[in-house]
């Protein structure tokens, strides 16, 4: 907890003025009783009023009020006095709110920025490594949690001692008989909030995991609905959620059950001293004139004020110190997202490539999985040209998004180099690299918003023909031209309201609108129909004439026409060269082609791509 605390240093004034708030607020609580007493003592002994006046003054510093002589009069100062001293505790009230809200408020603000920033910086194996659910939790509840401990402690940690420590000194001023019956009581409140402490604090630590696992569960059934419905497994992902949704009622109603113990046993206490100190007053004051009677009723009557304020503070220390194990669990589960070291880190002197032809060089590749004991690629050697069309084809799991995920540094090679433009990609700003991609990846991901912002993503002062071009070139303006608002068509989330294919289409668009100097589609055109794949593919050719491409596909169709086409088996090449070479060197191509299309279908393909004006 002690890390997050930096967090307040940009608020440190703030954080002063609420101390002193507190402070003043607790002051003016703990000399309203001593007015109580003195108007007791007055309306029984006026006389005594000025001597009474005089302990204040000197214990509290404020300016010196004469008495008048007339009982009305004074009564009517001190009864003026405490209605401003309780004005000043309504108004240090209110300001101490406003400023704590405040540094809360900031404080959950920046922490939040700097945890999405973090999260943002991840590679993919660390995001693996929390979990999405866990990531979203720690951002969201984890964030709350140390936020309202940070502000129930600004209030707790000045008022409450400073309230002990003055009420302790004025009742020992009073009457010390009163201070020993609350000194019997308060090591029976703190045995019992230790006791408390001790059951509550591993409850605290599980309740978070447990929280992390909910939400799994939900986003799980959320994202994938459709499949559930289909498999008719709603029961089976009902009693899956149940099973975590009652783990955490168990959790709560036992962390309730031992928080509820607290309040009643400490109330008990608390009137039994309330009641101990009311039965020594009326014992002193028994047979004794009316006069000192009076007096030491007051005193009583102050006391047992003063005790109400010392044990409420015990109390108010005890609920902090109870609900500090689960803040420390969520301050714990934070600074692990901000401790994680960058695995993919800027260099210090970037190196920014002299030309930008987007040429794409791998130089005997070799890259590990973190964790795996085999490695995933291994010498990996190519190298793409401008305006020409590589593709890589493989069978699963033989590594063709493993080479695509490298390019952008998702992942870093951990043999070999990868080259841009002649630099290696880990010298280059990531921001840098990855203006030069226009990326689509294998599951098309859309945004909550209209076509229009999902096409500009990442794009400023993007002109309505751009976005035209785009779609046209991408084959998305017949849909999207049939929609009732055209390009400024509502998306709902991960574009629900739209087909694969036409999802996969405006992912496409998204990618040509930045004209970049290298096109990057990992099976990106899976979910379209043969012709309409032919007819992008050959518009594709036109349009990045000027770029380098890289294709990765499943189906030989969408890559036979490619310059160069890379054939993988078990993270390996073994085979490189155009479709008819390939057919005639690589046993792998031969038996992929063999699997998807006969002789009259290669050539289908290749005369129809001639006809739409596309390169054999």
């Amino acid at each position: 907890m002690n890390k997050l605390l930096r967090y307040l240093k940009p608020v440190w004034a703030l954080v002063i003025v609420s101390f002193v708030l507190v402070s003043l607020q607790s002051l003016f609580a703990l000399l309203i009783p001593s007015f109580i007493s003195s108007i007791t003592k007055i309306i029984e002994n006026p006389t005594n009023y000025a001597t009474d006046m005089k302990k204040l003054i000197t214990l509290f510093s404020y300016s010196v009020i004469t008495p008048t002589g007339d009982l009305n009069t004074d009564i009517l100062i001190i009864g003026g006095i405490m209605i401003s001293f309780a004005v000043g505790f309504l108004l240090c009230a209110l300001a101490s709110s406003v400023t704590i809200a405040k540094i809360g408020s900031t404080y959950g603000r920046q922490v939040r920025h700097d945890v999405f920033s973090k999260v943002n910086s991840f590679a993919i194996s660390q995001y693996d490594k929390f979990g999405t659910a866990s990531l979203i939790t720690r951002t969201t509840n984890d964030i709350e949690q140390t936020q309202m401990i940070i502000q129930s402690t600004m209030r707790i940690i000045i008022m409450s001692p400073l309230t002990m420590i003055l009420a302790i000194v004025l009742i020992v001023q009073s009457d010390p008989w009163i201070a020993l019956i609350i000194a019997c009581a308060l090591p029976l409140i703190v045995v019992i909030m230790a006791v408390i402490f001790y059951i509550a604090y591993p409850l605290f630590k599980k309740f978070q995991t447990v929280i992390d696992e909910l939400t799994l569960s939900l986003r799980q059934t959320l994202k994938g609905i459709r499949v559930i419905r289909a498999f008719d497994r709603q029961k089976e992902d009902d009693d899956s959620f149940d099973k975590a949704n009652t783990r955490m009622k168990k959790l709560a109603i036992k962390v309730d059950h031992t928080m509820t113990f607290a309040n009643p046993l400490v109330n008990i206490i608390f009137y039994i001293t309330y009641i101990g100190i009311y039965f020594y007053g009326f014992a002193k004051t028994e047979g004794q004139p009316a006069s000192e009677g009076t007096v030491a009723f007051s005193n009583v009557l102050v006391g047992a004020q003063y005790a109400m304020q010392i044990m409420n503070s015990f109390l108010f220390i005890g609920f902090l110190l109870i609900n500090i194990p689960r803040a420390s669990a969520c301050a714990k589960r934070i600074n692990e997202v901000l401790a994680t070291p960058e695995l993919i880190k800027n260099p210090q002197n970037p190196i920014i490539p002299a030309n930008h032809e987007g040429i794409v060089e791998f130089k005997k590749v070799g890259f590990t999985f973190p964790d795996a004991k085999e490695p995933t690629l291994s010498q990996i050697s190519f190298k793409t040209k401008p305006g020409s069309t590589t593709a890589i084809i493989g069978s699963t799991g033989s590594g063709k998004s493993s080479i695509i995920n490298l390019i952008p540094r998702f992942y870093d090679v951990t043999e070999g180099s990868l080259l841009i433009d002649g630099v290696d990609t880990r010298q280059m700003d990531k921001r840098d690299l990855r203006r030069r991609l226009g990326f689509v990846p294998q599951t098309a991901q859309l945004f909550t918003g209209t076509i229009r912002s999902n096409i500009a993503f990442g794009m400023k002062n993007v002109t309505e023909s751009e976005i035209r071009e785009a779609l046209e070139i991408s084959q998305s303006a017949d849909f999207v031209d049939a929609m009732e608002k055209g390009i400024d068509s509502p998306i709902e989330q991960d574009g629900k309201n739209l087909s694969g294919g036409q999802k996969q289409r405006i992912a496409i668009a998204r990618a040509l609108i930045r004209k970049p100097e290298i096109y990057v589609f990992d099976d990106s055109f899976s979910a379209l129909d043969f012709q309409t794949d032919i007819r992008l593919r050959t518009a594709l050719r036109h349009y990045t004439a000027n770029s380098s491409v890289i294709i990765v596909a499943q189906r030989v169709s969408t890559i036979i026409n490619a310059d160069e086409i890379i054939v993988l088996e078990q993270g390996k090449i073994v085979g490189v060269g155009s479709h008819r070479e390939l057919l005639k060197t690589c046993r792998v191509y031969q038996e992929i082609v063999d699997s998807q299309m006969d002789k009259d279908e290669i050539m289908k393909t290749i005369n129809m791509t001639k006809a739409l004006g596309g390169a054999e």
